[in-house]
């Protein structure tokens, strides 16, 4: 039952990077994709982002899960043996394989929360799960 408990405190903290992270993205991208459109070689599109783009919410979404380490939700998930950069760099690799299916660019998907909601829900839940096999 504990188990249970962490992990969907988990899930909720994976949720909420995403969402934060989508703020930075959106921040960040605006310039990325002003230069991505000068250079039409680099223009991101649904399935194929440019690697500008994949780097930047890559980073990002590291950043706001890695941001949790001290606070008592990083404790949380580093209590069940969860290595919490291993679960950033999964989460956010997933996130990214997901997001670059579902949207154009990074802009693109800042407007949908729901569904980054849901994406950040299906890819939190999927590596939690990895990694409390370990």
């Amino acid at each position: 039952m504990r188990k249970v408990i962490y992990g969907i405190l988990i899930l909720l903290i994976a949720l909420q990077a995403c969402q934060s992270s989508k703020k930075v993205i959106t921040t960040n991208s605006n310039s990325a994709t002003s230069k991505a459109v000068a250079k039409k070689e680099e223009t991101s599109k649904k399935g194929d982002w440019s690697k500008e783009e994949k780097k930047k919410f890559i980073e990002s979404c590291e950043m706001e899960i890695k941001a949790l380490k001290d606070t008592p939700d990083g404790k949380t998930i580093q209590s069940v043996g969860v290595n919490i950069e291993e679960f950033a760099q999964k989460s956010c690799d997933c996130a990214l394989k997901k997001v670059e299916q579902n949207y154009e660019n990074a802009t693109e998907a800042s407007k949908d929360s729901e569904g980054l909601s849901k994406i950040g829900s299906e890819c939190g839940g999927a590596v939690m799960k990895e990694l409390m096999k370990k």
